[in-house]
């Protein structure tokens, strides 16, 4: 799980009014640029997009291949979609995920001394590597510092109106944050200032390409959509997403929209990859557990990592 809590999610379903949802284009190519909807009616009765109406979107951009929501939820509701007591669930502080990535930071650079994490949540990640040795700063859109794990430096508040420029960290971090921006161009230049030459960026997101990979498509997420409506039908609710789709996600990257930003913002791509370890390890319990089902979904998202189509995408590359 990411940031987006498991339970029911909050709004003001009971009194009828929707939350405010606002238009918006391809941050890329500019409002001119046609669209192509992605995911509409099958994600319409999700008790994420009935906050909204159910009038969120996925759409791709014809011309460059961006995906985003459109409409997106509305700047002003952010706090009524955000439950941030679920934060200490991240998949994030999950071990072998810190292993994963820690991993990855030292293998690519070595001499790595500083290290900044936007989207830092309580800081379960940070926290490990200042107890390995390392000088660690946090970004967080809320502020729970009571919450914070770590002691070095915090900033809260959107990393669009925070200035880290006057820092040259050795590598930052962007944890499945991305997809929850409203402007990640923006927040990539942001993270090429407060890198110093050469350093390192690791980004992890959702891949999309998975959620819309035919045979995946009308096997997976066809039976999840069917699962679902009998379910809706009768009043209750699933706690899987359809179409990759959560309410707090506005931008849905696949491998080439995602290299194509980061080109754009400065960055050399060094390694890409879909092979998840958390995957493998969700399978294993889930079939430990006789969650066959969950453990089968599990096992065949890993084999699909090694063909480009793992549920994540993890992304090394270097400031230019």
């Amino acid at each position: 799980m990411d940031r987006a809590t498991q339970n029911a999610p909050k709004g003001r379903v009971a009194s009828g009014s929707p939350l405010r949802t606002t238009a918006t284009s391809c941050l890329v190519c500019g409002t001119a640029t046609p669209e192509r909807v992605l995911a509409s009616r099958r994600i319409r009765d999700l008790p994420e997009n009935q906050l909204f109406g159910g009038n969120l979107r996925i759409v791709e951009c014809e011309e460059c291949g961006l995906r985003y929501l459109n409409p997106a939820p509305h700047a002003s509701e952010l706090a009524a979609i955000y439950d941030y007591d679920s934060w200490a669930d991240s998949t994030n502080a999950n071990p072998v995920l810190q292993d994963h990535f820690e991993r990855l930071l030292r293998t690519h650079q070595p001499g790595l001394s500083t290290v900044c994490e936007i989207g830092c949540g309580v800081g379960d990640f940070l926290a490990r590597l200042e107890s390995n040795g390392l000088t660690v700063t946090g970004v967080e859109f809320a502020e729970p510092a009571e919450k914070m794990k770590f002691k070095g430096r915090a900033y809260f508040g959107m990393m669009e109106d925070i200035d880290l420029s006057g820092s040259q960290f050795d590598a930052v971090c962007l944890l499945n944050t991305i997809e929850h921006l409203s402007d990640p161009p923006a927040v990539l230049e942001k993270v090429r200032a407060a890198l110093r030459p050469g350093g390192l960026f690791l980004v992890r997101c959702p891949n999309s390409d998975l959620f819309h990979f035919g045979p995946y498509k009308w096997t997976v997420e066809l039976a999840k959509f069917v699962y679902h409506q009998r379910l809706f039908k009768s009043g209750r609710k699933t706690g899987f997403t359809i179409a990759g789709f959560q309410h707090q996600h506005l931008f849905y990257f696949d491998k080439r929209s995602l290299t194509t930003m980061l080109g754009r913002a400065g960055f050399e791509v060094k390694q890409l990859s879909t092979v998840d370890p958390y995957n493998a390890l969700r399978a294993r319990r889930a079939l430990a557990s006789a969650r066959l089902a969950e453990g089968a979904i599990a096992s065949l998202r890993h084999i699909l990592g090694y063909l480009g189509l793992g549920p994540e995408l993890l992304v090394v590359a270097s400031a230019r």
